[in-house]
């Protein structure tokens, strides 16, 4: 089976225990708690992802982990469940899965932006008030910046791409001249 898949099941099982128990938020922050402390902790990550380690040792390290976190025992009893399954390393992806279904439930979009430079607070308020418009859904914006673009931006949202770059337009104008020789 796909990890996608397995994530989307594993976070659409989290979320519905989070909204029986009132705590979607909570489980989303404890989820990102433990993916930025396996990014700072290679060894930690390579420990609970590995099929090679007992998982006995892995729940250990995991319940040592998990108390200085401060996880809710609803988080630690997931995070078992994925050591006992062997699907620690689809940790990521859940957590992805987890802030789309939040965002589906509360109407809101991500939308990955690149720009060739860096936008003021104006402009990036008038690109989400656009995209905003577009989707009528509130967006929530993810920012980097990428040079090569030489101008314009691409926005990605919903598996959409809007591309008004200035390479790609060049790319395109290049095709057609190509095309009329």
């Amino acid at each position: 089976m796909k990890s996608d898949v397995i994530a989307r099941r594993y976070a659409r099982a989290l979320y519905d225990l989070g909204r029986e128990e009132g705590k979607e938020k909570q489980f989303l922050e404890e989820l990102q708690i433990i993916i930025l402390l396996m990014g700072e902790s290679e060894e930690l990550k390579s420990i609970l992802e590995s099929p090679l380690y007992d998982v006995v040792l892995k729940k250990r390290i995991l319940k040592e982990v998990a108390s200085k976190a401060s996880l809710s025992p609803y988080t630690q009893n997931f995070l078992n469940i994925l050591l006992d399954k062997d699907r620690f390393f689809v940790l990521a992806e859940i957590l992805d899965a987890y802030k789309l279904i939040l965002d589906e439930i509360s109407g809101r979009v991500r939308a990955r932006v690149v720009c060739a430079s860096s936008l003021d607070d104006a402009q990036l308020q008038k690109v989400a008030q656009t995209l905003s418009k577009v989707f009528k859904k509130e967006v929530d914006m993810d920012v980097c910046i990428e040079p090569s673009l030489i101008g314009g931006m691409i926005a990605e949202v919903e598996g959409m791409i809007y591309d008004g770059s200035v390479k790609t337009q060049i790319s395109k104008l290049k095709q057609s001249l190509k095309g009329e020789i």
